[in-house]
């Protein structure tokens, strides 16, 4: 036997309850789970705050975040209508499925001094569309658009930059 493989033992007072204590266990593997995932992840680490309102913004921050990875993740579990199967992944597969969707926004100015804003989204692949079917969203979150910004907003944000381009 390898020195690193161990034996987990569970005892309780109950009697005949295998059921009832081997939920109980799942359900502490998943919250360890979740607790995991919020340490990487997400990553909510410890942090020492100097005053209260701060930690319990954080608390409050990484209870949030619990309950969106959960709340996403039971929505994938859940089986369907028409024999159709759950997804069950961990969280860090699902956001990493979920990165090969992109969403690109390109910004220019015309010689009219005009910008020009299009956005494009990737076309979504098969276990990407998976996802947005059993959570009810759409596989394309934008169309196709071109928006054209008056020069007057764009002096709002001076922090852009823009290359001209010229007419044929």
């Amino acid at each position: 036997m390898n020195a690193r493989c161990g034996i987990y033992f569970l005892g309780t007072s109950l009697k005949d309850e295998n059921k009832i204590l081997w939920d109980s266990y799942n359900i502490i593997r998943e919250i360890e789970s979740k607790i995991r995932v919020l340490k990487t992840d997400l990553d909510l680490r410890p942090i020492f705050h100097k005053k209260d309102e701060t930690t319990m913004a954080h608390l409050h921050l990484a209870l949030v975040a619990y309950w969106v990875v959960n709340t996403i993740r039971y929505q994938l579990k859940k089986e369907g209508t028409n024999h159709e199967k759950g997804i069950n992944l961990q969280w860090n597969e699902i956001v990493r499925i979920m990165n090969t969707h992109k969403t690109v926004t390109t910004t220019a100015q015309d010689n009219c001094e005009q910008i020009i804003q299009i956005t494009r989204t990737s076309e979504p692949n098969e276990k990407v569309k998976q996802i947005y079917q059993k959570l009810n969203y759409s596989s394309v979150p934008f169309k196709k658009r071109k928006v054209v910004v008056h020069k007057s907003e764009l002096k709002k944000n001076e922090n852009t930059s823009f290359r001209t381009f010229q007419r044929e």
